[in-house]
């Protein structure tokens, strides 16, 4: 990766110790090597380094450091050996007194750092890491918004399947007739409310061929994805043809985009 590399003025000695706004991340776990910080645009982070030891910065999955609109900028970058990749930079001090500021533009945030020597006895960073109040903030309410349409979804599919459809006629081997048949306008449900083998079930295509269904079992019904204006049941050799005298190729709209009772499918992204 190419990186771009800004140079930078180093400030630190031309501000009153007042106007460094410094944040120290504190230790993540047992290990103080290791280190978290929540994220603020408007915190400067100090990252407490040494010679000889390599520090890594980890930002969120998904933010990069090396695309068009990114860039890395160093008060001294004589002082430091620095690479960086997808969403991750890495650096280390390669001069005695190599303090000096550093800047993290991703695709997504703005970062600032005040490279450190550290104290005598003090412990360097090997890695930092954040954790994004907004992006926690943005799941959150896009999990409310989820579950507030899968319950207005959940209610208005449920009062809204109300009638039924038994008019179907059945030819053929009736050993393959299931003990009730209907559809809502959406679904096909052949129930089998006996010990016998459930047919493979095929949908009668205009031109006389048959198609393979869509299904799924609930408890002792079979629901196929669909209706037909007619269906072909076959077990091994035997054949048994239902015809729906009341088929409407409208059929009724499937709410909830879901093929199982009281669950709805959720597109991500189709609520912006």
């Amino acid at each position: 990766m190419k990186l771009k590399l800004v140079a930078l003025a180093v400030l630190g000695g031309a501000l009153p110790a007042s106007a460094w706004a410094l944040q120290t991340p504190n230790a993540c776990g047992n290990d103080e090597h290791v280190r978290c910080a929540r994220y603020d645009v408007n915190e400067v982070y100090r990252v407490e380094t040494i010679a000889g030891n390599a520090t890594l910065v980890q930002f969120e999955e998904g933010e990069v450091v090396d695309s068009k609109e990114s860039a890395v900028g160093l008060g001294d970058a004589r002082a430091w050996k620095v690479g960086a990749g997808g969403n991750w930079i890495m650096f280390k001090p390669v001069t005695v007194k190599p303090d000096t500021n550093l800047i993290v533009v991703t695709n997504r945030r703005r970062y600032t750092f005040k490279l450190e020597t550290v104290k005598r006895g003090g412990v360097p960073t090997w890695t930092l890491s954040f954790d994004y109040p907004d992006t926690r903030a943005r799941l959150a309410l896009e999990a409310a918004k989820k579950r507030a349409l899968a319950d207005a979804v959940g209610r208005s599919s449920a009062s809204a399947s109300v009638h039924q459809n038994e008019n179907y006629d059945m030819h053929g081997n009736t050993l393959l007739a299931p003990t009730s048949m209907w559809d809502d306008g959406r679904f096909t449900y052949f129930r089998y409310a006996t010990s016998r083998d459930a047919p493979a079930i095929f949908r009668l295509l205009p031109d006389g061929s048959e198609a393979l269904v869509n299904s799924h079992a609930e408890g002792d019904t079979v629901v196929v994805h669909e209706t037909g204006a007619g269906f072909v049941l076959r077990l091994g050799d035997s054949v048994l043809g239902v015809r729906n005298n009341a088929y409407s190729p409208d059929g009724q709209f499937n709410a909830t985009g879901s093929t199982v009772s009281n669950t709805v499918r959720l597109v991500k992204g189709a609520d912006k």
